[in-house]
């Protein structure tokens, strides 16, 4: 998730959730407004992260750190996604690699997959670009 120039893996993170999860942010803001995080509150959170493409594994592991951290307290919406950003981030930092094209295979074949919303179009653009600047030849399709 790193590189050269786009200001560290968690600024990126937290700039395509912002992006892909209005929904997501908006139906956390919703739920916590200074709402005790109760097993409701809990049950509620799990479900928006599943309909949030987040998948019911990581939906459990995000709102038992939630509960670790949490549980019987007042919490806020920003407090809520503090704790999920740095939970995500901890869960991505382990496979985080960058992307080396390798020039003696062709064609060398990116696979982009992701929500809605997430920069999946913009990123492919970029890439194309640099390496269209890098010289070497682009199909997108």
């Amino acid at each position: 998730m790193s590189g050269e120039d786009d200001g560290g893996g968690l600024v990126r993170l937290r700039r395509a959730l912002g992006r892909s999860s209005s929904k997501l942010a908006g139906g956390i803001s919703d739920l916590f407004n200074k709402r005790k995080l109760d097993q409701k509150a809990l049950e509620e959170l799990e479900d928006l992260l599943i309909e949030g493409d987040l998948g019911v594994t990581l939906a459990a592991r995000l709102a038992g750190s939630l509960t670790k951290a949490r549980f019987d307290k007042a919490v806020s919406s920003e407090e809520v996604l503090g704790v999920l950003a740095d939970e995500i981030t901890a869960v991505l930092d382990p496979v985080e690699r960058s992307l080396r094209v390798d020039p003696t295979i062709r064609p060398f074949v990116v696979l982009v997959c992701g929500v809605n919303g997430s920069g999946k179009t913009t990123t492919i653009a970029k890439l194309a670009n640099r390496w269209r600047d890098e010289g070497q030849s682009v199909m997108l399709a």
